[in-house]
Order: structure tokens, then sequence, then C-alpha cells
């Protein structure tokens, strides 16, 4: 039996989904069975590093594009030292130039050749760019041979001048081309030397019959959006086990969220519709199963097994090695319009007027646009002394250190970061939406849910931002109270340890 699990992302930043697919690689580690995660567009180097970042080993990863080429497995093996010996025998040049990423061969001072290096073993290289008169015409990547090269033409925009991708060939084993890549007119069309032509439908079909699916394995289906690598799997692998995950909130009730015009994510419009393709549903909550099963039918779909495994857990409770920052306050979320850190903001500078020894640590990426907004607000108010951005880093042993944690997301369908700061015994602060808030806050236990209406997206808001203020200054208010709080988000975190999430998989899998 084989796990696939479809699909890695290639050309967009690691998000929760993203995470959760590291965490459930080292779940799925634990038990002997050959796991592979799959690339359906073509991933660049960075691409691999950062999946590599989040646990997942590049010998599991498996790219569609690569594997017609039977360049299977994604590892840079080729040595630097042997191209740069090739290199110098092949190429005229006056100079080689050593940099961190790169050996650039120059030649009547142009670069002609930069051999593009591993990020982590230098010892070996990915890729080399070829220049003519300082213009790139030709990148070839490598993983255990050259694998594929891209051809570039100079062509003009209103920007200036750029090198434009026109064709990408892909190699055997052996040196030989097996097919290119060709664009024409925003569509993809795969050429065989054999004069074959495929649209890339008839390319991923191709790919899902080299897998031979059997009843025996198990497809893991992320995302739903990109449908066309869905439908040849539903088309040509419909004797192994489907199961699809739903990383966020599946459907909306009217206005219930703005940025959204359909009342049902876009992201699983295709697992309501092929439902009954599907074994199992796999979601984080218990609400959330709850709420599936009754939009299930209410569309008058199949409903199939819904299996409630958390997309994450906690290796250990962390307790502080010494005592937590009085008045402190952590936020850690993506810089994003849903995340409403505006509103953290407008309440604890509501609240510092009432208690000024309030704090808040703001760590975390996202949107320049938002930040810029954030920021505003901040100096609008001459809050810089207590509202701090912190920036973005692995703040896993950091929330230990604070004593509260706040959120108003308008949304959590389980919550890293609201797990980890439950895992670090942070007494809570958010607001009452689904799910991850419900599920890890539990008013006058752990902390408060402040009570969230839609209308404060486009209406007055000061409502909530005094509720928020007050509940700030509440939990500070006694001390006993808030040590008991923390002792409680403890005991609320020991159900998400990681060896109970890896025995709900061993039940789904076995």
């Amino acid at each position: 039996m084989t796990i696939y699990i479809f699909n890695l992302l290639a050309g967009y930043a690691i998000s929760g989904v993203e995470y959760a697919q590291g965490f459930r690689a080292s779940m799925l580690n634990n038990f002997s069975l050959p796991v592979r995660f799959v690339f359906t567009e073509l991933p660049a180097r960075l691409d691999i590093g950062r999946y590599e970042k989040i646990g997942i080993d590049v010998k599991q990863m498996i790219s569609m594009h690569h594997y017609l080429s039977d360049h299977s497995v994604l590892e840079f093996t080729q040595k630097t030292e042997n191209k740069l010996e090739e290199l110098k025998e092949s190429l005229h040049y006056t100079n080689i130039i050593y940099q961190e990423t790169e050996i650039r061969l120059i030649k009547d001072d142009f670069t002609i050749a930069s051999i593009l290096l591993e990020e982590t073993n230098k010892d070996r290289f990915y890729g080399i760019h070829y220049f003519s008169r300082g213009k790139l015409i030709r990148t070839e990547y490598y993983t255990s041979g050259i694998a594929y090269a891209d051809y570039y033409v100079t062509a003009k925009s209103d920007e200036g001048l750029y090198a434009k991708l026109v064709r990408r060939a892909f190699y055997k084993r052996d040196g030989s081309v097996i097919y290119e890549q060709i664009w024409k007119e925003n569509e993809e069309r795969y050429l065989f030397p054999d004069g074959r032509l495929w649209t890339k439908s008839q390319f991923v079909a191709e790919f899902v019959k080299m897998l031979h699916l059997s009843e025996k394995d198990i497809v893991f289906l992320d995302r739903g959006a990109q449908f066309d690598f869905v439908q040849p799997l539903f088309q040509f692998g419909g004797k192994a086990r489907f199961m699809t995950f739903f990383h966020s909130g599946h459907y909306f009730e009217k206005g219930e969220d703005p940025w959204h015009y359909l009342y049902l994510n876009w992201e699983y419009y295709y697992w309501f519709k092929y439902s009954h393709k599907i074994d199992t549903m796999i979601v984080s909550t218990q609400g959330q199963k709850e709420e599936l099963i009754k939009k299930l039918q209410e569309y008058q779909c199949n409903v199939p097994q819904i299996a409630v495994i958390p997309a994450s857990g906690i290796e250990r409770l962390r307790y502080p090695e010494a005592e937590r920052k009085k008045y402190s306050m952590i936020s850690v979320s993506r810089f994003d319009e849903k995340k409403k850190i505006d509103w953290v903001i407008r309440s604890v500078i509501k609240a510092h007027q009432k208690n000024p020894c309030v704090f808040i640590d703001i760590y975390g990426r996202g949107e320049e646009k938002y930040f810029r907004y954030l920021q505003d607000i901040v100096s609008e108010n001459h809050a810089r002394s207590y509202v701090r951005f912190m920036g973005f880093m692995d703040v896993t042993e950091v929330y230990k250190n604070y004593e509260v944690y706040i959120s108003a997301s308008l949304g959590e369908t389980l919550g890293l970061s609201i797990l980890e700061a439950a895992g670090s015994g942070v007494a809570m602060i958010g607001l009452d939406v689904k799910y991850g808030n419900r599920l890890f806050i539990q008013p006058e236990k752990n902390g408060y849910l402040i009570d969230y209406d839609r209308k404060y997206i486009e209406e007055d808001d000061s409502a909530l931002i005094d509720e928020m203020a007050e509940k700030i200054v509440e939990i500070f208010a006694d001390g006993e109270r808030l040590e008991a709080f923390h002792r409680a988000s403890y005991e609320i975190a020991r159900d998400f340890s990681n060896e109970i999430i890896a025995e709900k998989w061993r039940r789904l899998l076995t």
C-alpha cells in the first residue's frame, strides 16, 4: 500500500495548509507505509526547500513533470566541482567569481554561465544559467542529471527588456529529450518526439495511469480548486481509496464572510460535487464534522465517512523557565485583513488607558499594505512603547513567556497558534467564532470569548473594541484567577498531543 498526497503547491508561500501537510508527514512516518507527496506543477528549488523546512523529506516528494521523464527523485546529487571543471573545458572564459549562492564564469566583463549552488550544501548544485552578451538564453535544471532546460528570448514590456520563457525540454537519464512543454496564448501543451501533442489534462491523465493505483492505495486530496489533476484521479485511479481534507470553513451563511460571494468555499466545491467518489472526508474538529454533514445533506450530496483528526498537534506541554512577563499579551498570525489584528491593537490601546501596565507583542508577517495600516494605528495613538511588532520567527518556545494570547481572527478551523498557546499554558481572549476558538477557549475557565456579529465588519465596530478592551482589563485584574486560566489551558491542550493524534491516524489507515 502506498499513500499519495496531492498536491504540494509550487510558486506560493507556505500557509496553514502546508504546515498541516508537514505535521501529517510526521504522523504518517510513524507507520511502515510508503508516502509520496506530489507536485502537479513543476517545482522550483525554492518550493522543494520550503517543504523540506516544514518536515517533508525530499525523498518522499514526486514531481509529475519529472516522473514522466524518469527523474522520479528530486534530490540534487550533482557535484559542483565536476560541473565547474566541465564548463572550464567547454567555455572560453577569462575569470571566475565565487559567490555565496553561485559561481560565475566571465568573458569580456560579461557573465557567460552561472552555476546555482544548493542552499544547504555548496558542494552540490541544482542549475546553470547561460548568457549571451548579458542576456539569459537557457537555464538547465538538475537532480541526478539534467532534468529539464528552459529556453528564453529577449522580449520587451512596459517595464523594459526581459527574458521570456518560450520552451521547456525534459530529458531522460540518457540525455535524450522525452518531451517539450510549450505555451501558446496562455495554453499549455506537451509535445513528444513522435508528434503527439497533449493538453495539460491528457498529460496529468498519463501520470495518473503510471502510478498504477489499486484498491490497496490511498490518495489524499488537499485541494480541489485545481481540478486538472482531480478529474483524472477519479477517472483512472478509481480503485484507490480517496480521502479529502477540509482545512477551513467549507460553507458560509449569507453575509457571514464579506470576502466570499458564494456560500460554499470554492476550494471545496468539487468535494461536494464528487462526494460519491470520496471514501473519507477529514476535518479537524467535531463542530466542523457536524456542520459538514448538515450541509452535505442540504445539497443532497453523498455523506461519506467523516473522520475528526486535528491538522496539528503538540509535541509536549511547555512550561516557563522563569516567571511569565506581567501584564503581557501575545498575538501570532499572518498579517491578513481576515485576522483583524487592527481590532486587537485598538482594543489594547483602549485597555492601556485603564491599565498602563498592559502591553502586547505581535509576531507575524504578511500583506505589506495591511502591515502599514497597522503601523499607522500604533503611531497615531503613540502606542509604540506597548504595542510592538516582533517580526516573523519560530515562536514555539516563545508563548510560555506570556500571560495572555489574544486573537480577533474571524475564523480558525483549528488554529495552530491558539493550539500552541494553549500547550504553553497561556490564557485566551478571542472572538466567539467557529471552529478553533470555541474548542480552545472555554469562557471563565481559561479565558473569554467575545460576542461577535457580522455587522462589525461593515458597520460600527466600537462595541466590539470596547468589549475586547474590557476583557483585557478583566483578565489581568485577578492574579489567582489568571493562574487558574493557565492551568486550564494546559488541560485543554493535553487532548491534542501528537501521540493521541497518531493513534487517530492508525485507526483510520488500518
